[in-house]
């Protein structure tokens, strides 16, 4: 099974995701596919976690392919745990942005991805990106951080 982890990428433009592929009746398939301790809240991440939302939201990780039998394993937690915090750490680091993320989650349900968003819901993925939420709101991050980084000035806040 080939692996690209997407903690061996040094910057989320570079990253291709995380991809497993497997024989499927003969055909090779390739899916995109994160465990929890993967996430890393990069852009690619993000919007693979909104385009599973309703897995995650109904307290289910999404299921890998195994091509090997079935393993047994302890968990500390329950199994709807995870998949909880990631879809609530979403929705919370949306709460900073006025209409919480609707045109990025719109987008993204349309089929969209990193490449063809317009403008406005890729402000708001780099918003989101992060592996801490942002201390001020969408509107003065905006203003403060993404607009002065395409005109090159330096910005405070990430």
């Amino acid at each position: 099974m080939a692996e690209r982890d997407c903690r061996d990428c040094k910057r989320w433009k570079g990253c291709p995701g995380k991809w497993y592929s497997y024989t499927e009746n003969g055909k090779n398939v390739e899916e995109e596919w994160y465990s929890y301790r993967d996430i890393r809240w990069c852009p690619m991440q993000i919007i693979w976690i909104y385009q599973c939302a309703d897995i995650f939201r109904a307290g289910n990780w999404v299921e890998r392919h195994e091509e090997s039998g079935e393993s047994k394993q302890l968990h500390a937690e329950a199994y709807f745990v995870k998949s909880g915090i990631a879809i609530s750490e979403l929705d919370d680091r949306a709460k900073g942005i006025d209409d919480r993320a609707e045109l990025l989650i719109t987008q993204i349900e349309d089929g969209r991805t990193l490449v063809n968003l317009s403008d406005g819901a890729r402000a708001q993925l780099m918003y989101l990106k992060g592996k801490d939420r942002k201390k001020i709101n969408f509107k003065r991050w905006r203003r403060e951080v993404w607009e002065s980084s395409k005109t090159g000035k330096k910005h405070r806040f990430s």
